[in-house]
């Protein structure tokens, strides 16, 4: 009977002890597939972030020149020259029936169409600002039509959407001047929605 009762004692110790090995296992796991989840939302928001607030017909509404440290009379010229070749200029989003978000100029020589995804830039307080990354499928890319005049070659904008409003930005860098480097400044070219 003793043999019986250490035996006993030994086979419920070593099953207890196997069971809270178990039992941190199963927490590790748990918690790694929490983390894994988390991380999948945080890119799935961030990934086509103001997406859907783009769909719809928009119409050029203005371009200027800002936040510049230099003198940039020219470069607000060549502005003023293009916003006055994009009167009437729209832009049509929509999402496709494959979840894809899709683009058409609307109203230009130059057709153009093809897909967008846009990536969140900013977290937490600041503004609500993403990236726009633009896939033609036929015609012009609208980054050259809209900034073609600043010699910057990019296929990427800045996209921020406020209620009725759209705004692409495209950020000039920096030039070096004989008083050191000095910021060129943004360009935001906007968007009414229409539809």
């Amino acid at each position: 009977m003793r043999i019986f009762v250490l035996f006993s004692i030994l086979i419920l110790t070593f099953t207890g002890c196997t069971s809270v090995k178990y039992q941190r296992m199963q927490n590790e796991r748990d918690t790694r597939r929490e983390t894994y989840e988390d991380i999948r939302r945080k890119v799935t928001r961030e990934r086509n972030f103001l997406a859907g607030d783009m769909i719809g017909e928009w119409e050029f509404l203005e371009m200027v020149v800002e936040g510049s440290d230099a003198s940039e009379d020219l470069l607000k010229a060549q502005a003023a020259l293009t916003a006055s070749k994009l009167k009437g200029f729209r832009l049509r989003f929509w999402k496709g029936s494959d979840t894809s978000y899709y683009y058409r100029i609307e109203n230009l020589i130059s057709k153009s169409y093809g897909k967008y995804v846009t990536r969140r830039v900013y977290w937490g307080d600041a503004p609500q600002t993403a990236r726009l990354y633009l896939y033609p499928i036929s015609g012009s890319h609208i980054s050259d039509l809209i900034f073609n005049f600043t010699k910057i070659r990019t296929k990427i904008m800045e996209v921020s959407v406020k209620e009725t409003r759209l705004d692409f930005g495209l950020n000039l860098g920096m030039v070096l001047s004989p008083d050191g480097w000095l910021r060129r400044g943004n360009i935001r070219c906007s968007f009414q929605r229409i539809e």
